[in-house]
């Protein structure tokens, strides 16, 4: 996993980025008319709510001497769908976020943990291994999101890459992000888990044409894998992971019986555990877990393993506070 910062202006990060990928011989792969068409119903939505994700990708362009459009396309569709759980916990006075990202192994190259510090934005350190975009983060004011793949029903609107970079740029907390999430256009069906310092945490599932339903915690916990939990999401059709209900069920079990003894090290052996495949190696078809994080955000202490929970240490991350405090 690459770290990397990003500081200034949305154009100056952009620059920035694209220097590195230029670099490393970056190439654009082969991008159909198509998906050219369908990137720019996007990017019209982008450029009305978010136009500085744009601003950002035209610096990359600049950089990499790369067409804008095509890198617009490549930034802003994609249709792979990782195979996630997470889950947020409160107790004595601490609020924890809880992720295993799990996707194909052959994405291990382009996983990044990026330290952003945006000129008109919050301060956040985020995970991905999508072009600009985020799929987990923690921002300055405690404000924690990470995505479970549910991707469905294509249609032109945002992504939950730049929605969940959004949410973190901008919101300082959950009540903010819902606001956000309820009221945009969205790319496809997907699922949001929203955390902060205060205790507040909300699943948003995201259904067809938009639609959302909310789910509050019970018990002070909350957990989301890959399919739809919300009552009024039972009757969509998606794909559902094989492993994604016994990944729910088991996180679930293990919170309910250690209500009252929840700490950072309680999470990562949830996080670590082959029970119920929460640690995935579905080797069969090379997929598994390519990072684990925990995120405390009262304090906004990071530990994250970059692999497999089980084998990789988690190592904690102090980039957000050390830039806080500078």
């Amino acid at each position: 996993m690459d770290h990397l910062t990003l500081k200034g202006s949305y154009y100056e990060m952009g620059l920035k980025y694209g220097k590195v990928l230029r670099s490393a011989g970056f190439r654009l792969p082969f991008i159909s008319d198509k998906t050219r068409n369908f990137s720019e119903q996007c990017r019209d939505y982008i450029s009305s709510i978010f136009p500085e994700y744009l601003e950002e990708l035209h610096g990359i362009a600049d950089a990499t001497q790369l067409d804008y459009d095509l890198i617009c396309a490549f930034a802003l569709v994609v249709q792979e769908a990782p195979n996630c759980s997470i889950f947020a916990v409160s107790q004595n006075d601490h609020t924890y976020i809880g992720r295993n990202y799990d996707m194909y192994y052959n994405f291990e190259e382009n996983l990044e943990s990026t330290l952003c510090i945006p000129n008109n934005g919050y301060k956040s350190v985020a995970q991905s291994d999508i072009f600009v975009g985020r799929e987990d983060g923690i921002n300055e004011k405690g404000l924690g999101v990470a995505q479970s793949g549910i991707i469905s029903y294509l249609k032109p609107g945002l992504a939950f890459w730049v929605n969940v970079r959004y949410l973190l740029d901008k919101c300082s907390s959950v009540q903010q992000g819902v606001d956000f999430l309820t009221n945009i256009p969205h790319y496809s069906t997907m699922t949001y888990l929203l955390a902060d310092k205060k205790g507040t945490m909300t699943v948003v599932e995201i259904g067809p044409e938009d639609t959302c339903a909310i789910r509050e915690s019970i018990d002070h916990y909350l957990v989301s894998t890959n399919h739809y939990n919300h009552p009024r999401m039972k009757d969509v059709d998606i794909y559902v992971p094989p492993d994604s209900y016994v990944r729910y069920d088991t996180i679930c079990r293990a919170l309910g019986t250690q209500k009252g003894r929840i700490s950072e090290k309680t999470i990562k052996d949830i996080l670590s555990s082959h029970e119920g495949l929460v640690c995935s190696h579905r080797d069969e078809i090379q997929l598994g877990t390519l990072w684990s994080v925990v995120y405390n955000l009262s304090d906004l202490r990071i530990c994250r393993s970059e692999g497999h929970p089980c084998v990789s240490s988690y190592v904690e991350d102090t980039r957000l506070i050390d830039a806080i405090k500078t």
